[in-house]
């Protein structure tokens, strides 16, 4: 069972990735294919001898045109959002973006040879565009949706991740609605605390 759970967090890890990368778009018809190509890249890059840090640099720079950070920090945050200034949605971006890059760090290490292969895709409305896929391991099966947004005219951005059935953005929002009650700088503080925690770790 741990064994199992290891390899899920991995999962979530090498996932985790995408949502910190600088804004872009990419056109309807070339997602699948690129995505199906990248996803083969990434996996010959985490079954290379090369340092988790090298790693992770060349994974960065492959899904660098992927996604909607922005949107995703803004639904993870839920409501409160709407109530943010704009110097204050900058600064939670940022503390967003940084707690998902040391989330992906800690989990890149426990690659154990799994493969992705893409399984599908459909359209539920004219603005979404989902991509289905899966992470097979030696005994397991991990089933993922990558959901893309429509952010402009033939261009989309992945705004959220299921893995299993589980979102990411919500499992984020769940753990900041735990904290609704404490206010914006207090939340900003926590995420703060844990990534300065995570960065004098990698030292």
């Amino acid at each position: 069972m741990k064994k199992i759970f290891l390899k899920l967090l991995f999962t979530l890890g090498i996932l985790e990735i995408l949502v910190i990368l600088p804004l872009s778009a990419l056109e309807l018809a070339a997602i699948k294919p690129k995505l199906n190509v990248d996803l083969i890249k990434a996996v010959e890059i985490l079954a290379t001898q090369k340092s988790l840090k090298q790693k992770e640099s060349e994974l960065f720079a492959i899904f660098d045109e992927y996604f909607d950070y922005a949107l995703m920090a803004r639904l993870a945050l839920g409501e409160a959002y709407k109530g943010l200034n704009d110097e204050q949605k900058k600064r939670f971006e940022s503390a967003f973006v940084a707690r998902l890059k040391f989330s992906f760090s800690e989990k890149l290490g426990l690659y154990t040879n799994q493969s992705i292969e893409i399984t599908g895709d459909e359209s539920p409305n004219p603005k979404r565009y989902f991509i289905h896929a899966q992470i097979k391991g030696e005994n397991e099966v991990y089933k993922i949706i990558f959901k893309f947004h429509k952010k402009a005219e033939n261009e989309y951005l992945l705004y959220d991740i299921d893995i299993v059935g589980v979102s990411i953005i919500q499992t984020y929002r769940a753990q900041f609605e735990d904290l609704r009650n404490a206010g914006f700088d207090e939340i900003l503080a926590r995420i703060n605390a844990k990534n300065a925690i995570d960065e004098a770790g990698k030292k």
